[in-house]
């Protein structure tokens, strides 16, 4: 599609010449993506928060943003390690390539881990309130997604399985045939999850942990939907499963249902916290 959205250059700079430099629509629509999640977390962070704390609220936003480094890095990380774990034969004899994050090559639920590693150890270091913090946070992470899909689309990566008739052509296969886009699919999938769990939080804040786990339970699902129309179905994945990211998607489904189940039976007793 349009892995490079802009080239500038080359320049040149005391007799050195500079570039060309590439704008590349997936860094650009992770950047983004990034950004956009982060300022609306710290803005939220200062009204929800804050007052928990007893802090002000400048100094939740601007705390925010140091929540945000330590969960970029670790994401990256994370959706990396998991590229490479579910793709190692592709480095083989040329492991340094793994660090060619340029390249494109990242796994979503690698992301999502490494960043809640992250972010749970600076939530207690910080002594920030951890379940009231982490379902403050949750719809940001389907913001996130989402745009992040965008950028996988104009990459020409994360496409699905051939279809002649509701395929589309990426030139970055290189056979020729038509694909599925299922990255619009999971676009438009996880704009619905946004806008749903970032309406209903208003009501789930008062239960410890429910919006996390409703978005476990929804992405999940919606996750493993998909990984369907995106693997070959005549290979398989520990037997049941067309791939990694499916197997992981049904642990996230259990989980988040008896999460689900633990915390309705707990609040319908004492109610909400």
């Amino acid at each position: 599609m349009y892995p490079i959205l802009a080239s500038f250059g080359p320049f040149h700079l005391f007799g050195w010449e500079i570039g060309p430099v590439h704008l590349y629509s997936y860094g650009f629509c992770l950047a983004v993506a990034l950004g956009l999640s982060i300022y609306l977390f710290a803005r939220d962070a200062g009204h929800y928060i804050a007052p928990k704390l007893g802090i002000a609220w400048q100094d939740a936003f601007q705390k925010s943003f140091d929540l945000a480094t330590w969960v970029i890095l670790a994401s990256i990380a994370g959706a990396r390690l998991f590229y490479a774990l579910e793709n190692y034969t592709e480095f083989q004899g040329h492991w340094i390539e793994i660090f060619y994050l340029w390249q494109g090559g990242l796994v979503y639920y690698g992301g999502l881990f490494g960043g809640a590693f992250a972010g749970v150890l600076w939530f207690v270091r910080e002594k920030w309130p951890l379940a009231y913090s982490a379902d403050v946070l949750t719809p940001y992470i389907s913001l996130g997604q989402a745009i992040g899909r965008i950028g996988c689309f104009l990459n020409g990566c994360c496409y699905g399985i051939v279809d002649s008739k509701y395929g589309l052509i990426f030139p970055s296969v290189g056979d020729g045939q038509k694909h599925l886009p299922t990255q619009l699919w999971e676009l438009v999938g996880d704009l619905i999850l946004f806008f749903t769990l970032w309406w209903v939080r208003r009501y789930t804040l008062k239960y410890s942990w429910m919006t996390l786990s409703l978005y476990g339970l929804t992405y999940g699902i919606l996750r493993f939907v998909i990984e369907y129309w995106r693997r070959d179905w005549t290979k398989r994945y520990l037997v049941y499963f067309v791939s990694a990211s499916q197997v992981v998607s049904a642990i996230l489904i259990v989980v988040s249902m008896i999460a689900l189940i633990v915390i309705l039976s707990r609040d319908s007793k004492k109610g909400p916290a």
